[in-house]
Formats: structure tokens, C-alpha cells, sequence
């Protein structure tokens, strides 16, 4: 048994609401831009992970985070809040609050929020940065 280790809760411990929201920066196909906002929460610049990355992702009504792929990573969703339309290889599905949905690499996927209120959920990556972000529109 090892002995207790002192952990830097600063360093591992973060909260949406201080670290706040940024828009989402890639382009389509044709030249359009992603919809959404997210907020790291676990990276390597926030908690020195070397194995994950999770963030809390924001879809407003209207908006739509691009249909796209990762050839380096799979990863997942949790929706929070909001009724998304989920985007899933060739199939369409309506997620609900508590819904997982876990995206193997190299499967596409986008997220449509046509409702009327903000979508919330936390995603994960299985790596800790610099995933491929392939465009699939």
C-alpha cells in the first residue's frame, strides 16, 4: 500500500463556470464555420492529463456543430440539458438528458440543436490534444 500523496487541487479540480466558454474554430467543407461553444475542463494545459481530455460543450438553439471525424481518437457524449439531434455514421437520432453516446474512431458525428433551448453536454476525447479534426461537410 502506498503512502497518501498530496494532490494540487488547483491543478485538478475545474469548474465551467470560472473557466468560462469559447466559440468553436473550424471550417467546413465549404467553407463554413462550426457552431457551438466549449470549455476545457481536463487537458494537459489545465491538469497535466496524459490520457483524456474532457470539456463541457454548449450547442445554442440554431446552431450546428459540423458533421466531422477522428482518425486518432474516439470519443463520447453526456448530454446535460436540451434535446439535441444527434448525427452518428449515417443515422439521426433525437438524445435526451442523461444519454451517452460513445463515438468510435474514425465514425462520424455533428450535433443539430433545433429546439428552443441551449444543449449541454460533457465530451470526452481518449487522448489528451492535438486529435484530428477531419470534415465530413
Amino acid at each position: 500500500m502506498s503512502a497518501p500523496s498530496s494532490v494540487d487541487l488547483a491543478r485538478l479540480v475545474h469548474n465551467v463556470h470560472d473557466e468560462g466558454f469559447r466559440e468553436l474554430d473550424k471550417v467546413g467543407l465549404a467553407g463554413q464555420r462550426d457552431q457551438g461553444l466549449v470549455c476545457p475542463l481536463i487537458n494537459p494545459q489545465l491538469s497535466g492529463s496524459t490520457d483524456l481530455n474532457v470539456s463541457w460543450g454548449r450547442i445554442l438553439p440554431g446552431q450546428h456543430h459540423l458533421k466531422h471525424h477522428h482518425p486518432d481518437a474516439s470519443e463520447f457524449y453526456v448530454v446535460i440539458s436540451g434535446r439535441p439531434l444527434i448525427h452518428l455514421g449515417d443515422t439521426e437520432f433525437r438524445a435526451k438528458p442523461g444519454d451517452a453516446v460513445y463515438i468510435p474512431v474514425g465514425t462520424t458525428h455533428g450535433i443539430t440543436n433545433d429546439g428552443a433551448e441551449p444543449v449541454d453536454l460533457v465530451v470526452g476525447m481518449s487522448v489528451p490534444a492535438d486529435w484530428q479534426f477531419v470534415p465530413d461537410e
